[in-house]
């Protein structure tokens, strides 16, 4: 399945934002740590991205170089086990994945992911909620003539606990998915009949993207995703709200570490039940 189809969940590859704090000349570097960036759709095949924590100091500044290639990572259903391969891909940053077509998620699934690279093994558990439709999208004009965002329509069944994360990409712009800005929700705040509100997401890779504005344009060619995720994975994509909101406020300044559901490393591991829908911003 090509990128354009499968669809790529995440904001960033975490490793600037997990790195330790640079080290002094006179102090010994901690040891490096896998971070783990992976995802499987109900419907879609498993997605890895890996790499390992570095001091930053002047001779290591490329996000590249933090890049993991020669990485053994295996998925496992509990029936059948896939080991994926790695290669090149222009569609994520970094431009390199692990995949595998032979493994296709299911909703209420279990998936079981082991990294291995130089001697290090981390795990990882998740499982695939089914999907919740989003029924329609309304685009809503903001206070100026020419921004705008977005309302998502759809119904929480109201018999289970349910978490969600909204995303959206813009056809043309945007390589991935980007979380909107607070559009991660359990469904303890909100009524059965959901309106949310979906914003123009940003990623953290440069300061032009960190700053960008938050609204969507006219012209722009929108999808919306719906993700029904499980515990674990609401809690990183929360905590990584967190982040991305509070990180700038010198006022209410944001020290917690991301969530990670990585057992001996970092980052995550994530299955979701989604559903897509597309809007044009007239």
């Amino acid at each position: 399945m090509r990128h354009s189809a499968c669809l790529q969940l995440c904001l960033a590859i975490l490793l600037t934002t997990l790195l330790p704090s640079c080290v002094r000349d006179d102090e010994e570097e901690p040891p490096a740590e896998l971070v783990v960036e992976g995802w499987i759709e109900d419907g879609g095949y498993p997605v890895v991205q890996l790499g390992e924590t570095r001091s930053v100091n002047q001779e290591m500044q490329d996000i590249n170089d933090y890049v993991v290639r020669w990485g053994k990572v295996t998925i496992s259903d509990g029936e059948d086990s896939v080991i994926l391969t790695g290669g090149y891909d222009e569609d994520y940053f970094p431009p390199y994945k692990y995949t595998s077509y032979n493994m296709v998620g299911k909703a209420g699934k279990t998936y079981t992911l082991t990294a291995e690279y130089r001697g290090r093994k981390v795990t990882s558990v998740t499982t695939i909620p089914h999907r919740v439709p989003l029924d329609s999208l309304h685009v809503v004009r903001s206070e100026s003539d020419t921004l705008f965002y977005i309302k998502a329509f759809f119904q929480d069944p109201p018999e289970e606990k349910n978490r969600y994360g909204l995303f959206s990409k813009r056809t043309g712009k945007d390589k991935t998915f980007l979380l909107s800005p607070l559009g991660v929700f359990s469904d303890e705040v909100v009524s059965s009949s959901v309106s949310a509100d979906v914003y123009c997401g940003t990623s953290v890779y440069t300061e032009t993207d960190r700053h960008a504005s938050r609204y969507f344009k006219k012209g722009d060619l929108v999808q919306v995703k719906l993700c029904h995720m499980d515990e674990a994975s609401y809690r990183f994509w929360r905590s990584y709200s967190n982040l991305l909101q509070l990180s700038s406020n010198m006022s209410f300044p944001y020290t917690q570490d991301l969530e990670s559901n990585i057992r001996g490393g970092k980052g995550y591991w994530c299955g979701y039940g989604t559903h897509t829908l597309s809007v044009r911003i007239r």
